[in-house]
């Protein structure tokens, strides 16, 4: 049974700098960190949590974590579903980290994609990597 749900943002640590990941249809690496607020992921955690659902805000880049440190928190707070938003330049990195999750953690859970690139491909995911759900739909 879910109980616990973290919307996250793993690191995607890179030499091009900082990604604007969240809502951002033009995708970039940035030198300085530049945010946008993830409005539609922020009003999912909200509904979920008026639901009843124990929510973990997760965002790894926005607070400057390490790869490292960001997996040893999930690690820790073992929640039982994971949400990750994906752009097309970064979907590969993702699939990697869903088949980390899948694979060493001490624990397994759900893993969900959202984001432009699995509304345009949502097969292309579900074969590329153990995912559980890709969310469809434009925000």
């Amino acid at each position: 049974m879910i109980k616990k749900i973290a919307i996250s943002y793993p690191p995607l640590e890179n030499e091009k700098g900082v990604p604007l990941l969240s809502q951002n249809r033009q995708f970039q690496w940035f030198n300085n960190p530049t945010y946008i607020y993830p409005v539609v992921p922020a009003y999912a955690a909200s509904r979920l949590k008026a639901d009843g659902y124990g929510v973990m805000w997760d965002d790894g880049i926005a607070e400057e974590l390490s790869f490292n440190e960001w997996w040893d928190r999930i690690q820790r707070e073992k929640p039982d579903l994971i949400a990750m938003e994906a752009k097309t330049p970064t979907i590969k990195r993702h699939w990697k980290i869903v088949e980390k999750l899948k694979t060493e953690g001490g624990y397994v859970p759900v893993v969900v994609l959202y984001g432009d690139h699995v509304t345009g491909l949502p097969e292309e995911s579900m074969e590329s990597c153990p995912v559980d759900f890709v969310l469809t739909g434009g925000d």
